[in-house]
């Protein structure tokens, strides 16, 4: 091979590399990547929006784990070992603390890249904002309960007025047969 050739191999390897990172940071996903143990070797420039932690913060095994909700800390670490483990697809629905202080839901979602002999040779991974739809979610099962115990309740009041109506029914009985 000439030196042009691997020159403008070069060239095509940094211009994909550009476009890629372009990519990740257009798009409203955090975007992040890990080697295959599990440990961030990069986050796009939303993720640094968001958390307020720069990449040189962010990389590393766990350190993402410390952003959750502790809530949300033992199941992520669990989902994510599992995917490690086995190289499934990774998905899990938890909370991300902003650098603002509150937390917001997320989508977190991993597909492992695998060498030409089956080993995970990373994971490409992102996080999709789903506060909205866990907001609506939550007022829905809100309203639903308030529906359940207005329905419990007016079941007890038509069992009552029933054996009201009953006792009433018994009482004409008894008059008319006297």
């Amino acid at each position: 091979m000439n030196t042009a050739s691997i020159s403008n191999e070069e060239q095509l390897r940094q211009q994909a590399d550009e476009q890629l990172r372009f990519l990740a940071d257009f798009i409203p996903q955090l975007v992040w990547f890990t080697d295959a143990t599990g440990s961030h070797t990069y986050f796009n420039q939303r993720w640094t929006d968001f958390t307020g932690y720069t990449l040189a913060d962010s990389v590393g095994p766990d350190m993402w784990n410390n952003l959750l909700h502790p809530d949300d800390r033992q199941r992520a670490r669990d989902v994510w070992g599992h995917s490690l483990a086995t190289g499934e697809f990774y998905e899990i629905e938890y909370r991300f603390k902003s650098k603002e202080g509150g937390y917001r839901w997320f989508l977190g979602q991993a597909q492992a890249q695998f060498d030409e002999n089956g080993q995970i040779k990373q994971w490409y991974g992102t996080c999709t904002d789903i506060q909205e739809q866990k907001e609506t979610e939550f007022a829905l099962r809100h309203r639903e309960q308030e529906l359940e115990r207005a329905y419990s309740d007016l079941e007890v009041k038509v069992t009552f007025r029933n054996l009201e109506l009953e006792r009433e029914v018994r009482e004409l009985r008894q008059r008319l047969t006297q």
